[in-house]
């Protein structure tokens, strides 16, 4: 039978076995240490190039060029704007190609900087610049890198640079798997195309999440009233999403040329989701033009479609569509009762009219419903 190790034995392993996890924290410290030291380095550098690429692009911009003569060639401004930079194009060649990466990474950010604040002659020469160095092109390549985050930073990357030559690969990019990629194509064919944009963004994208529709939303109501053919053009789509986009924006904007349309869709739309949203779009451009359609939505079989018409007669206030919105308000479930209520109340004087005499009727919760909303209108008037 063997005898167990002596007692001395464990204790030597059990101390080689903490020296060696000592040992280990050390080595893993000491490696963490320098892999910030060399992070700090190499974040100190960039920023130095950086810096130095920032003042001599500055330089370059802001000087004046000679005046070329009256019958100079198209390409004698390019001509001018290549002189500038040779020297810098040069000193890249001679460089060992990881310096070099380095150096046009600064030069690019440098750019790239500057486009967002500069205009007129100046802007035209720094897209001279990004086309000259090649960065356009590199750009155009990165909007198909396997990773969506480098995509979604060439997406607007390739925006500030200002040329043109992105835009084919930017509306591809509109179809991208991922949304912040989509997103970036939007807000940079924005920037390049203006407001004939959204004629390509509506007709490509698919299947809008909220987060990408309050994007867009953001581009559209920079040009407001000027985004409208768009808007409408887009209530064609057959993506679902896009159509309801549409709608909303229409209403947000509240120009009346969309009434027509948004009455077709309201009547015609096989949908009831979007036949409900054009329904609430018409009350919110509170167009009279909308109202026999909408009375005649009053008895409608989908409650969607009955409870927008309602609200969308309150907005408009509809006097002729009081008779209807009485029978709602007697046999309506309560929160019909309600909305029917109040949109009586909005038809004016003949609505108040009904509503009191509702409100001396037998039936308590009617009773209740009208003295309701007879108050709410009564406290708002005072306030007015």
């Amino acid at each position: 039978m063997l005898s167990p190790p002596p007692m001395g034995f464990e204790l030597l392993i059990v101390l080689s076995l903490t020296i060696a996890a000592t040992m280990m924290v050390i080595v893993v410290s000491l490696g963490i240490v320098i892999h910030k030291v060399v992070n700090t380095n190499l974040v100190r550098r960039r920023q130095r190039l950086y810096s130095a690429y920032s003042d001599i692009m500055a330089g370059l911009l802001l000087q004046e060029l000679p005046a070329l003569l009256p019958n100079a060639r198209t390409s004698a401004l390019f001509d001018q704007y290549e002189l500038m930079i040779k020297s810098i194009k040069e000193q890249l060649v001679r460089m060992t190609p990881a310096r070099r990466k380095h150096e046009r990474e600064a030069l690019r950010l440098a750019l790239i900087d500057f486009a967002k604040d500069v205009s007129g002659e100046i802007s035209d020469r720094l897209v001279y610049f990004f086309y000259s160095f090649g960065f356009v092109d590199e750009q155009i390549i990165l909007l198909s890198n396997r990773h969506w985050w480098i995509r979604a930073q060439a997406a607007r990357d390739a925006g500030l640079l200002k040329a043109r030559r992105v835009i084919t690969s930017l509306t591809a990019a509109l179809e991208d798997e991922h949304p912040d990629v989509r997103i970036q194509a939007m807000e940079s064919l924005a920037r390049l195309v203006g407001v004939e944009s959204l004629r390509t963004i509506l007709r490509v994208s698919r299947n809008l999440s909220q987060w990408t529709s309050i994007e867009l939303s953001t581009i559209v109501m920079e040009y407001n009233e000027a985004a409208v053919p768009f808007l409408v053009e887009g209530l064609e789509s057959k993506d679902q999403s896009v159509l309801l986009f549409c709608i909303e924006m229409l209403a947000e904007i509240g120009f009346v040329t969309a009434v027509e349309p948004l009455r077709h869709l309201a009547s015609e739309y096989p949908n009831v989701v979007v036949r409900a949203k054009a329904i609430e779009a018409l009350g919110r451009l509170g167009d009279e033009r909308a109202e026999v359609m909408l009375t005649s939505f009053i008895d409608n079989p989908f409650p969607n479609i009955r409870l927008k018409s309602i609200e969308a007669l309150g907005r408009i206030g509809a006097p002729k569509a009081v008779p209807k919105l009485l029978k709602r308000l007697r046999q309506g479930e309560l929160s019909e009762k309600i909305i029917a209520a109040r949109a009586i109340a909005s038809s004016g004087s003949v609505g108040m009219k009904a509503l009191r005499s509702v409100s001396v009727s037998r039936d308590a919760l009617n009773i209740s419903v009208a003295e309701q909303v007879l108050e709410e209108f009564t406290v708002a008037q005072e306030r007015t």
